[in-house]
């Protein structure tokens, strides 16, 4: 039987443009299975599968240099030149799920997050990519300074039982017979003041009453942070096969990755 190998997974928010993303905009784009660049010294090859609600990036990444000129026999505990060519690559793999019910995107190599933005970034011309981290309750509370944007969903009568939204909007609301609401409010470099801040913390104190709630801001230092109540987890990880050479199959760690986010969202 294969050996098993824990393999974890971070989660952030991902925006376009500062909207969240789009499944038909991805697949419009995205029409290839596998992509390959090069760059000098470097390749990197993403195989790229969608699959309901999700989109699948298995990469392949790698240069040239460094290159050790000897390795060391396990078996003999002898050095022995290294066997690679000048002209060859030995590709290191890592993982990437992107969540567009949520715009989250899970990367198992998060110095790699980068790269995947600039890969983006190719294909959509003219498109920003930006990653949010994502914050528990009180974090958020404790770190927001500015606020970027609020979304609410609930349904109509939620709105009303809850000290933060009128009942006007309610009865506003039921005038469409929406079955489902939501209030986006969008801020232009809104600093956080007392006022605002106690409106936010009555919204999360009342997060049981609504369908979900996020709020993106930034903190002192002018990064991007989120607050989530669909998607509270930013880590995932869990054992999986690994076969003779120590590699993961990439079928069974996405089956894994989703089921576990799917898990999180009941």
């Amino acid at each position: 039987m294969n050996d098993t190998n824990k393999i974890s997974f971070s989660g952030n928010f991902l925006s376009k443009s500062d909207k969240k993303l789009s499944l038909l905009d991805f697949k419009e784009i995205l029409t290839e299975a596998e992509v390959t660049e090069i760059e000098e010294d470097n390749v990197h090859i993403y195989s790229l599968d969608f699959e309901d609600h999700y989109l699948k990036i298995s990469v392949s990444d790698g240069s040239i240099f460094p290159r050790n000129p000897h390795v060391i026999n396990v078996k003999t505990t002898k050095i022995e030149p290294n066997p690679r060519n000048l002209n060859q690559i030995e590709p290191t793999e890592f993982y990437v799920l992107i969540d567009f019910d949520s715009s989250f995107l899970w990367i198992s190599n998060g110095n790699k997050k980068n790269l995947v933005l600039n890969f983006f970034s190719k294909k959509f011309k003219n498109s920003k990519f930006i990653i949010k981290d994502v914050y528990d309750q009180e974090l958020f509370l404790e770190s927001i300074k500015r606020i970027d944007e609020l979304r609410i969903t609930a349904t109509p009568d939620l709105f009303s039982k809850t000290n933060t939204i009128t009942t006007a909007l309610s009865d506003e609301i039921n005038q469409y017979e929406a079955v489902e609401a939501i209030l986006h409010l969008k801020y232009q470099d809104k600093f956080v003041g007392n006022t605002l801040i106690d409106k936010i913390k009555s919204i999360i104190s009342n997060k049981n009453n609504f369908r979900g709630i996020m709020i993106a801001g930034r903190d002192e230092h002018n990064n991007g942070i989120l607050f989530n109540t669909k998607m509270i987890s930013k880590k995932i990880g869990f054992h999986a096969y690994v076969d003779q050479n120590g590699m993961f199959s990439s079928n069974e760690i996405f089956k894994i990755l989703i089921d576990k986010i799917e898990d999180e969202k009941l």
